[in-house]
């Protein structure tokens, strides 16, 4: 939207009872508290706003916390007659500074870190996935009874439609039966929240996988995007009864939800730090190599960032990534899209290690702090994966959270600045409490194959 005026301006001129506050767990989860009209000012905007107890979703933090709208972001909900939603960041009191736990707050110091190394500007696009089905039931009344899903989707191969796609990459209609859909998601994304959508399709698994691809923006505003197309999608999909998710791996033999995270470095408005135009392999810059060194030396621990859950393994284990870099093999972990020569605007590096389950502030953040690290470091990526018997990178990435835990706990340095000690903490908790919970679960595969050992 812009200015405080300008928002207090719309809130009063369009009937605008409720306004939304919505804020971010430590994981990334979208959380929310609603305040009338009455109770917003342009003092808000440089105060903050207390309407709940956050510590309810932060823990004790020795004070107490408040909401600091960022007027930039207030968009009009269109399935809400009468409310609008405002992103805030976090504040804590009495001291009136920017909580440490705060994820908006990462995806800042990031972007304060390359302005120091003369970078200025970054842009972050992302192609993300996304399932519907048009059921989702669970059993729930007895975990000890044993595991119970049942999906259905229009589009699945167990279904009683003709039409379901027996490849789902790319998908025509009638095949592709969720084009209205995804229309309507990109949108709502575009007219009601201000968030470009490049492009959309049917995804590259057939049972009503969804694609959609985020047009670049900065790191917070990119971590806005993602949040809001998760919101949007959820909320238009419970409208008309049917189930979105972004659970990395839903479906049984199929290769699951892709993040692919697209970054160009800039140092002035047509200077991108990415493209050479001498360069005789992909037209990329030393710094580009440098760049793809230092995400390829901290693999590893960046898995606890860009594949956060224990679901996320089982997506690694079901696609072919191949943990290297290359312009030619779609399937490296970090791929140089190079169609098309002397392209400079469109010169970028892409991360296919990720999947959407990402806190996106932390994971964007994360990811061009290994970067960053790569070019003060001046670290060389080796031979991109297409060059045989030459020297390459080895890698060996984590199988389950756990090792990625061990991994990132031996590997905090390229973070350090960007991701506070406190925040680190409470996330390493988090994900080992998950990590136990993950190997107390029963699943249906468990009953399947070693129920009668």
């Amino acid at each position: 939207m812009g200015a405080i005026d300008d928002v207090l301006k719309y809130i009063a001129t369009n009937e605008i009872r409720w306004i939304d506050f919505q804020f971010f767990g430590i994981d990334g989860t979208l959380h929310r508290t609603s305040v009338s009209n009455r109770k917003i000012d342009e003092e808000s905007f440089g105060k903050g706003v207390r309407n709940a107890d956050l510590r309810e979703v932060f823990g004790e933090v020795g004070g107490e916390l408040t909401l600091l709208p960022d007027p930039e972001t207030m968009a009009r909900i269109p399935w809400e007659p009468a409310t609008v939603r405002i992103i805030s960041d976090i504040n804590k009191m009495p001291e009136n500074e920017r909580f440490v736990k705060d994820s908006r707050n990462i995806a800042e110091r990031i972007e304060t870190n390359f302005q120091a190394a003369g970078v200025k500007e970054i842009k972050v696009g992302a192609e993300v996935d996304c399932y519907v089905f048009d059921t989702v039931t669970m059993e729930k009344v007895s975990i000890g009874r044993g595991a119970g899903v049942l999906l259905d989707s229009r589009e699945a191969k167990w279904g009683p439609s003709p039409l379901s796609p027996e490849k789902g990459a790319y998908a025509n209609q009638p095949y592709d039966m969720l084009y209205a859909a995804r229309c309507q998601i990109a949108e709502t994304l575009e007219d009601s929240f201000g968030v470009l959508v490049d492009g959309h399709w049917h995804g590259t698994n057939p049972t009503s996988q969804q694609s959609f691809e985020l047009a670049p923006r900065g790191v917070k505003t990119a971590g806005d995007a993602l949040a809001t197309l998760k919101f949007v999608t959820k909320n238009l999909g419970t409208a008309v009864n049917i189930t979105p998710t972004f659970m990395p791996y839903p479906v049984e033999g199929e290769k699951g939800n892709d993040l692919n995270i697209s970054i160009s470095l800039w140092k002035t408005g047509d200077n991108n730090l990415f493209y050479d135009a001498e360069d005789k392999y992909a037209q990329i810059s030393q710094n580009a190599r440098y760049f793809i060194g230092g995400l390829l030396e901290h693999a590893k621990a960046l898995a606890l960032f860009v594949c956060p859950i224990p679901n996320s393994y089982r997506r690694l284990a079901a696609i072919n990534l191949i943990a290297g870099w290359s312009a030619t093999k779609g399937n490296t972990m970090v791929y140089i899209p190079y169609s098309r020569k002397n392209m400079k605007e469109t010169k970028r590096v892409v991360f296919k290690l990720s999947d959407p389950s990402v806190n996106p502030y932390l994971a964007y953040s994360a990811v061009l702090a290994a970067g960053l690290d790569g070019m003060k470091n001046k670290i060389d990526p080796g031979d991109p994966a297409e060059e045989e018997g030459k020297k390459r990178k080895e890698i060996m990435l984590p199988t389950n959270l756990y090792e990625a835990i061990e991994a990132l706990e031996s590997d905090t340095k390229f973070i350090k600045g960007v991701v506070t000690p406190e925040f680190l903490e409470s996330y390493l908790e988090m994900k080992l409490k998950q990590h136990k919970e993950d190997r107390l679960t029963i699943g249906i595969a468990d009953h399947r194959k070693y129920f009668n050992v």
